[in-house]
């Protein structure tokens, strides 16, 4: 009876427990073993559960202290990455890219201690008040000491590195639209010669998200190929979300027609490991104007419905980073896919946008009503987004007015799974243009 009850009670659960051991463990035979330690450890003190109804909290605790006995025992493992061991080291680790190379150059050239409080501010997380209690300081102090480890870093600190660490952005309202075209440049789509390639795809949402990264992507909306929003994606630092370590995605966004800046239009918490891109956490209703009468939502990879990044049915090791070929199956009835939330290729291409020309290879993703297909060149970088939406679900949409569905009716379509899909937008990388 104990048996089956706890079997009953652990499969409500299972898929919470297992992804936050692997979000927190980054090597998936690491995981696997602790996952059997944190069952094995549960059942054997299961029957001193009372209140059955706190299983969920009750199991995690467990998860997280075995996770915590793994580190223990693995801390002096040369092989252990420090990104693996971020929660258990006593300073950070920045990540390695052109950038944060100049930034660690820069931090060596000032006082330590001002450095230190900037790699605990910035890239740590952590805020005045916390800061203030940890060094046992009033705030006050706290602030000062920031105003002056500030202007040490400014004064050395390239303009383009330091916006990236500045809270928010330091976009200009006359630059606001970047290297984009106002009309769509020329775009040219042709079958390769070369065969399909495999990559590491670690662009999401065309940033990759590492701390100091920043990229933008300019919308297209068909009929009328015109630009309609600039939206910058930039990683100012690192975030802990239930223990699991990864970094903060912020997202401006900029709608050309109505020459407005949305500030914070989306913020995620990300996590790149060497095989998967895994969401963390997801902020909605941030932008304190626009959403002022809506409550900030804060949604996290522990509820098992959210929104993180699936491979198929896979809801627990996130979107695998490699691109293997994997063959949409077409006819004359259109594209058939097995699975949403599984990648499809279509084989390689020559994109030309402009003047310039990319060897691309093309993967095509079904969710929730969205068919998108994707152009990643060589360097494993998102060019190219080609955005659709079932034709039914447009005319039902509440955010389409009636003349707008109208408008859009004689834009280019698919046929996925027997359904139509309208082409609504391209979505570029500014990477391309540069």
């Amino acid at each position: 009876m104990q048996t089956i009850e706890f079997e009953a009670l652990l499969s409500s659960v299972r898929v919470i427990v297992e992804r936050y051991i692997h979000y927190r463990i980054q090597r998936a035979h690491d995981a696997e073993d602790v996952i059997q330690e944190t069952y094995l450890g549960a059942y054997k003190v299961f029957k001193y559960l009372k209140d059955k109804s706190l299983f969920k909290p009750w199991i995690l605790s467990i998860a997280k202290n075995q996770c915590n006995i793994w580190y223990r025992n693995h801390m002096r493992r040369e092989d252990i990455s420090l990104d693996t061991l971020g929660d258990s080291l006593e300073t950070e680790v920045l990540d390695y890219d052109e950038n944060t190379q100049i930034v660690s150059d820069i931090l060596k050239q000032i006082p330590e201690d001002a450095a230190r409080l900037l790699l605990q501010y910035y890239i740590g997380g952590e805020s005045q008040a916390m800061l203030s209690q940890k060094m046992q300081i009033p705030i006050g102090t706290v602030k000062s000491r920031l105003f002056y480890a500030k202007k040490y870093f400014k004064e050395k600190c390239p303009p383009e590195i330091l916006s990236v660490y500045e809270r928010g952005t330091n976009m200009k309202k006359d630059n606001m639209i970047l290297n984009f075209p106002k009309e769509m440049p020329a775009l040219t789509l042709k079958k390769a010669n070369f065969p399909f390639f495999e990559v590491k795809f670690e662009d999401d949402n065309f940033i990759i998200p590492c701390i100091g990264n920043k990229n933008a992507e300019g919308t297209y909306r068909y009929p009328d190929k015109k630009l309609a929003l600039v939206s910058t994606a930039y990683v100012p630092k690192k975030a802990n979300i239930h223990d699991a370590w990864g970094v903060q995605v912020c997202r401006d966004t900029y709608n050309v027609k109505r020459g407005k800046l949305y500030k914070n239009e989306c913020i995620w918490f990300a996590q790149l490991t060497d095989e998967y891109l895994r969401t963390l956490a997801m902020l909605r209703y941030t932008d304190d104007k626009e959403d002022a009468d809506i409550p900030t939502e804060i949604h996290t990879f522990l509820e098992e419905d959210f929104d993180v990044l699936v491979n198929g049915n896979d809801r627990i090791h996130g979107m695998p980073l490699l691109i293997q070929e994997n063959p949409a199956e077409i006819d004359k009835n259109g594209i058939h896919l097995a699975q949403k939330g599984i990648r499809y290729t279509m084989g390689a291409y020559e994109l030309t946008l402009g003047e310039k020309t990319f060897e691309t290879i093309s993967f095509v993703l079904l969710q929730n009503g969205i068919f998108t297909e994707n152009f990643v060149d060589r360097n494993g970088r998102l060019i190219l987004m080609r955005w659709y939406q079932a034709k039914t679900d447009v005319e039902i949409d509440e955010w389409y007015t009636s003349e707008y569905v109208e408008h859009i009716q004689n834009n280019p379509t698919l046929t996925v799974n027997g359904k139509k899909y309208l082409l609504i937008e391209d979505r570029i990388s500014e990477y391309a243009l540069i």
